[in-house]
């Protein structure tokens, strides 16, 4: 929170969330803990003023999303009692609403049902049932072995300008449960490095900073970043959706989403030989197969999102590109026809990769094992922006596979080849969004 209202003059609103990987093991005292309080009055403080919240009554949605990092899944939140929501209330007294979530995974729709019946004092509470919760939640596990936790606040900066910032942690595997302990690392190499803390039992709120545990993090596979959504707007759509991770690209992969209308180079397309691979290629409208093939992509901007049209020789086809919505949040989705897929931009070592996360039929979500598979990325070498894009589905084995070199072109798809650093010159002109193809 420190970092995140460094230069704000007036902090609003404050929420975030946690949630733990359904495979890490939970100690008996947290359970006990949680059926102590579920559906019990805890104080909070909510539109200005103190007032009573029910934990697992109350409940936001949220995708937990380092920039350029396999985000989450979209996540349901419940409310929960933690020193947080009394910390940060004395920390930010200006602050009109504070609200604290976690997921607890396998229990969380039974403790919310249960929680609602014990504020309507059908129940009086859930400890008697801590054994029982305790045993389910060790025991049954599916999903993925991965957790998260997000920070979110709302203010103003010396402008006046209303500000929406939140920081993002991804943990990987086992090393999210290392994260609490982590605590005593960081105040153990402080003190080791003279910065003794003061004696005395106490909140250790301002014992350290983030930095402490940066340092940590970085021998693990836990990933960090901000996100600031306000001035993102007037940017690129894969500058907004990879956040602090956009500048980390190579130039090349960021010209080409950045203020490109136009460009062209060279493909080589591959199509499956099987026969429902054929099909599905045909309703997408894929071409066909070609060894070296001119290629031509037109970038338009429109209201709803971005239209690029792909021609290969003298076929085309078009898709609509956007940022999701909702279960989609913080995801790239791309329409052909009554299809649409949701794509998370994963940005590391010089490459941008899209990774298929959800798929639709005319708006209706289909299930992950029904729909195809997709390897696409964007690599740089020799100095050229490089695309590979391979569809297949496991019934029909490949469908569609094309792979090539595309550079800025001139207007009206003229072979005219613009340079990186005369593209660069134009950027702040450019009000138009491009995407991958």
């Amino acid at each position: 929170m420190r970092r995140l209202s460094s230069d704000l003059t007036r902090v609003d609103g404050i929420r975030g969330g946690i949630a733990p990987s359904p495979f890490a093991g939970v100690g008996g005292n947290v359970i006990h803990a949680i059926a102590g309080y579920a559906g019990q009055p805890v104080r909070l403080v909510r539109n200005g003023r103190p007032e009573q919240g029910r934990p697992f009554t109350e409940q936001l949605r949220y995708t937990i999303a380092p920039p350029g990092r396999l985000p989450l899944r979209y996540t349901l939140f419940s409310l929960v009692d933690v020193p947080d929501l009394r910390a940060l209330a004395e920390l930010w007294p200006e602050a009109r609403t504070i609200w604290m979530g976690a997921v607890p995974e396998l229990l969380h729709r039974a403790l919310i049902c249960l929680a609602w019946l014990v504020r309507a004092g059908l129940i009086g509470s859930l400890l008697p049932l801590a054994p029982l919760m305790h045993q389910a939640t060790n025991r049954l596990r599916w999903g993925e072995h991965r957790g998260g936790m997000f920070v979110e606040v709302e203010g103003s900066d010396r402008a006046g300008a209303i500000v929406k910032r939140s920081w993002h942690l991804l943990a990987e595997g086992n090393d999210g449960p290392l994260i609490p302990s982590m605590a005593v690392e960081a105040l153990v190499r402080k003190a080791l490095a003279g910065h003794q803390p003061a004696p005395g039992a106490r909140a250790a709120v301002r014992d350290l900073e983030l930095r402490d545990y940066e340092a940590l993090f970085a021998g693990k596979t836990i990933y960090t970043g901000f996100r600031n959504e306000p001035a993102d707007r007037d940017k690129s759509l894969y500058a907004v959706l990879l956040g602090d991770a956009w500048h980390g690209l190579p130039r090349e992969i960021r010209a080409m989403h950045d203020c490109t209308t136009m460009a062209a180079g060279r493909a080589r397309v591959e199509r499956g030989r099987n026969v429902l691979g054929r099909l599905m290629a045909r309703m997408v409208g894929f071409p066909g197969a070609s060894e070296d093939i001119p290629v031509h992509v037109r970038f338009d901007t429109e209201k709803d999102g971005e239209t690029w049209t792909r021609t290969f020789g003298k076929h085309s086809f078009s898709s609509l590109q956007f940022a999701g919505q909702g279960r989609s949040q913080r995801l790239l989705c791309e329409r052909f026809g009554p299809l649409t897929f949701a794509m998370a931009l994963v940005a590391e070592d010089g490459r941008l990769a899209l990774v298929l996360r959800r798929w639709s039929f005319f708006g209706l979500p289909l299930p992950m094992w029904l729909g195809p598979r997709s390897t696409s990325y964007e690599t740089v070498e020799d100095g050229r922006f490089r695309f590979h894009v391979e569809i297949s589905h496991p019934l029909a084995g490949m469908i569609a596979c094309y792979r090539g070199w595309l550079e800025p072109s001139g207007p009206h798809g003229s072979s005219e080849i613009v340079s990186p650093a005369s593209l660069a010159s134009s950027r702040q002109s450019c009000a138009v969004h491009s995407v991958q193809p």
